[in-house]
């Protein structure tokens, strides 16, 4: 309980039924109760600058919301904010798309998405709608066939423009009914759906210096996408040369939001994107870019000289050309938001509040958790939020960055780094979890076992001097050199991270590489189940540190 107590001065209590200020314009229900210590609990005016909050932060609990007015120093004023619309109300006129599986515009009633499923054997085209109170109707999608998926054929627009958002031919994957975020049901990507997405209207377009993108719900990865990088959103893919992409990683595999546009075609921004349920916006906006994912923000530039982008792509496509033969999106979102001529930044904050009261949303967490790896942990082979940090953040109140990428070294893995200490900038508390080294040694990369086990200590020992709980996972029974190099290493003191957990050795679920419930048949990555084995296993250290008092 000694986090507890560490919180407690931050927070005061506050009634778990303030439903009173929430007007009939949005009918999504609110939680009647509260979980979490400190999601249960307003602001105090120890929730300052010294605890790493700014002015315009946002404090979501017991369906109320607050931003942060000032943050000096023991004398923080958060104000609570009057939310009496949906996130896409606050966006004005200049909404374009709206959609996704919860109600986002007020007063909307109809159709949110196209699926197919098996029902009986049957292959059927179904349309799901809106239930009265704004969530995802998904009867029949606890009726479709044990074992097989829903895929998501179309995105219906709440904003009344009639521009639904249609799956790349050919490249149909995105589901729906495999994993929620909140209480809701997600458009989930993931590792082995492969590459697609979907495709905006060509006849859709916004004003290259005035627009406003955001996603609603997570991300499985905040890296890139089997060795490339995930994309999404690609605006203004008609061929003029006036595109914009955003995406995460680049081949850098560095961790950071990068935006292209004609004026720099990879710029890279000092945010990382949080994997936890928050939302994620673009704000293009005269000679800058806003980029904000929860609380956390960047600002980047640009000189667009294009009036308009028109159509585009919303997650992976691979329609053609060099660009879009890209690794895949690792969305799991509730809703799809792209508004022309947003006028004020005020909008921006109130979509974001509205969001974090209606989807239940916690940005204040101050902690954070950073994994650091290879597609062990990236979730390779598994789908729809099933790699273990998406399911070990389920279990807690924090903020989760996973880092890891599908075929990262050791090298590749200094190279996230920098993302990790950008995270510590602005977290009171972070742990990091490193598991990786195993793909030194294939053939094609011809790194030897000597400088694996030196890059795996360079990165415990930079990350210690961030401040961060380092914890190291053994490497499995695929490699047992590896295994037995970093137990040497352990024992010589060369490598000394706080804690050492291993999920491998003999007796657990996790040993035997020949048991096909854990292990896919290459012996070398965790099935689903396995990745819940690994959530598990790792959660009960990372609680405990999540639990410890502050220095």
């Amino acid at each position: 309980m000694k986090q507890a107590q560490f919180y407690i001065s931050l927070i005061v209590p506050c009634a778990c039924g303030l439903l009173a200020s929430i007007a009939s314009a949005a009918p999504l229900a609110l939680p009647q109760t509260c979980s979490g210590y400190d999601a249960a609990f307003a602001p105090s005016k120890r929730a300052d600058s010294q605890h790493g909050f700014k002015v315009d932060d946002l404090w979501q609990a017991c369906g109320t919301v607050w931003t942060a007015v000032s943050v000096s120093r023991n004398a923080a004023n958060w104000q609570k904010l009057q939310i009496t619309g949906l996130p896409t109300d606050y966006l004005g006129e200049g909404v374009v798309f709206s959609g996704g599986t919860t109600r986002l515009v007020s007063g909307y009633v109809g159709p949110a998405l196209d699926v197919r499923l098996s029902l009986h054997g049957q292959s059927q085209v179904v349309t799901l709608p809106l239930t009265q109170e704004g969530h995802l109707d998904s009867r029949l999608l606890q009726q479709r066939d044990a074992g097989t998926s829903a895929t998501v054929l179309k995105v219906y627009d709440q904003s009344g423009h009639g521009n639904h958002l249609l799956a790349t031919t050919g490249k149909e994957v995105v589901h729906v009914g495999e994993v929620k975020v909140g209480q809701d049901e997600a458009l989930s990507w993931g590792e082995a759906n492969g590459p697609g997405g979907f495709v905006l209207p060509s006849s859709m377009k916004v004003s290259a210096n005035n627009f406003f993108f955001g996603t609603i719900g997570g991300f499985s990865s905040s890296n890139s996408g089997h060795a490339a990088y995930p994309v999404p959103l690609l605006l203004g893919q008609g061929g003029a040369g006036h595109e914009l992409k955003v995406y995460f990683g680049g081949y850098q595999l560095d961790g950071f939001v990068h935006v292209s546009d004609p004026f720099n075609p990879d710029q890279i921004l000092n945010l990382v994107v949080n994997n936890t349920n928050s939302v994620f916006s673009i704000w293009s906006h005269k000679t800058t870019y806003s980029v904000q994912s929860g609380n956390t923000q960047s600002v980047g530039h640009t000189q667009q000289s294009a009036a308009f982008l028109q159509g585009g792509y919303i997650g992976y496509n691979a329609d053609g050309g060099q660009w879009f033969e890209q690794g895949p999106n690792t969305g799991l979102w509730t809703g799809i938001v792209l508004a022309n001529a947003v006028d004020s930044a005020h909008r921006i904050q109130m979509f974001h509040a509205s969001a974090a009261l209606h989807m239940q949303q916690t940005p204040q967490s101050k902690s954070a958790v950073v994994t650091i790896g290879d597609s062990r942990t990236e979730g390779y082979l598994v789908a729809d939020g099933q790699n273990w940090p998406w399911l070990m953040q389920q279990k807690g109140q924090y903020q989760s960055y996973n880092l890891a990428v599908s075929g990262a070294t050791s090298r590749h893995m200094l190279a996230m780094l920098p993302a990790a200490k950008t995270i510590a900038a602005q977290s009171d508390k972070h742990i990091a979890i490193v598991f990786g080294g195993f793909n030194d040694h294939l053939p094609q990369n011809k790194i030897s076992y000597t400088e694996t086990v030196h890059n795996l200590a360079q990165i415990v020992d930079t990350l210690q001097k961030m401040s961060y709980y380092v914890i190291l996972v053994s490497e499995s029974q695929t490699d047992p050199v590896l295994r037995q190099q970093l137990v040497d290493a352990l024992s010589h003191g060369s490598l000394h991270p706080n804690v050492v957990v291993d999920p491998f050795s003999q007796g657990m679920p996790l040993f035997d590489l020949h048991n096909t419930t854990y292990w896919h048949n290459d012996f070398t990555h965790p099935t689903a189940a396995g990745q819940v084995e690994l959530a598990n296993f790792l959660w009960p250290s990372v609680s405990e540190i999540l639990q410890q008092e502050r220095p």
